[in-house]
């Protein structure tokens, strides 16, 4: 469960007044917004980064936050930037590559390659895989999509529907449109405010008025 009860939050000056969203399992939240509109701010203040002006965040269970900047090391291959977020062996990572639900992001493809060696998508497989092994109840997202090609998009839209048909909690933050299909709420970041998308509204007039 995620509840962020009238919520404000500053970033030098106020970005978001009176936000309320609750989440339960399975369920995805798009939060959709310019850049600017406070969208990272938010998913930091859920991940605990971020502590809020007024209001409450609350959230029951493990977060991962897997942020637009990719917190990878560059001169680490794809397993020992994986090493750095669990326990497990090195053959004990590979096994959970080809048997677990991240298999879908095909990090075993490039195991052995240096991130600084590698291509956008192949640096946002690798940021989620590390933070789907760790096995959270609530996954944010920020940006997932960003300067990515098709194959990969598709790739992490279909683990994100994976992931909450498993009972876990999604939060991502977008203004790509083909994120919001598989969202089961969404709500609009503009103007300092953060209201529901409402009903027969698309995502692009939403944005763009």
């Amino acid at each position: 469960m995620v509840d962020i009860s009238n919520v404000s939050l500053n970033y030098k000056k106020t970005v978001l007044t009176d936000v309320n969203i609750h989440a339960d399992s399975g369920e995805c939240v798009g939060l959709l917004g310019l850049n600017g509109s406070g969208k990272s701010t938010l998913l930091s203040a859920i991940a605990g980064i971020k502590k809020p002006a007024s209001g409450t965040v609350s959230c029951e269970g493990k977060i991962g936050f897997v942020t637009q900047e990719n917190a990878l090391i560059d001169e680490l291959s794809a397993l020992d930037n994986l090493r750095m977020w669990t326990p497990l062996s090195k053959e004990d990572i590979k096994k959970s590559l080809a048997e677990s639900d991240v298999s879908a992001l095909k990090v075993s493809e490039f195991i052995d390659v240096k991130v600084k060696r590698m291509s956008g998508g192949m640096k946002k497989r690798l940021a989620l895989t590390s933070v789907l092994m760790e096995k959270p109840d609530i996954l944010l997202l920020d940006e997932p999509l960003a300067g990515l090609d098709i194959p990969a998009k598709t790739d992490i839209l279909n683990v994100i529907d994976s992931y909450r048909k498993g009972g876990g909690i999604v939060f991502v933050a977008s203004h790509a449109e083909e994120v919001f299909a598989h969202c089961d709420k969404i709500f609009v970041l503009k103007n300092g405010k953060c209201s529901p998308l409402p009903d027969g509204v698309s995502v692009v007039k939403a944005i763009n008025d």
